[in-house]
């Protein structure tokens, strides 16, 4: 049976420490390794403003590389990725972001595709259908109402 490949975003932020320029290529060239090794097509990435380095809502407390004690960071490193991937194999890539020490934090979200209508008549004609049936449901409800209040 053919996998369900769908559209992601991943969002994820990167460590202050490995803000450099060569830093974020290698950190951003393994998520995507990683991306890839679970079976996904990278489509596009982002670092540019309004992502890159920003102030962080609240401060997170991680560990800093080889660093025995956590630290509290109050800025990162954004980065957004869009791929595709077999929904199947989104447990896989969590899996192996977790253990890229750089990534403060991330988050995976499907991107639903809206149905597009093809004109206006037809648009038209489902909501009079769907407002037709709203009212046939509203009018049933009422009914089921009478009847119980007359028992």
């Amino acid at each position: 049976m053919r996998e369900r490949r769908r559209n992601y975003d991943f969002m994820f932020i990167i460590s202050p420490l490995h803000a450099k320029e060569e830093d974020l290529a290698v950190v951003i060239e393994r998520v995507s390794q990683a991306v890839q090794a679970a079976g996904g097509e990278v489509m596009s990435i982002n670092h540019n403003p309004p992502w890159g380095r920003r102030k962080l809502a609240y401060p997170i407390r991680d560990y800093a590389g080889g660093e025995a004690s956590r630290r509290n960071f109050t800025e990162g490193f954004y980065v957004l990725m869009h791929f595709v991937m077999a929904s199947t194999k989104v447990v896989e890539l969590d899996r192996a972001i977790k253990l890229i020490d750089p990534i403060l934090r991330h988050l995976i979200t499907v991107v639903e595709r809206k149905p597009q209508l093809l004109d206006a008549e037809s648009s038209e004609y489902e909501e009079a259908e769907v407002d037709q049936e709203a009212d046939d449901y509203i009018d049933d409800g009422e009914e089921e109402l009478v009847e119980e209040s007359d028992e």
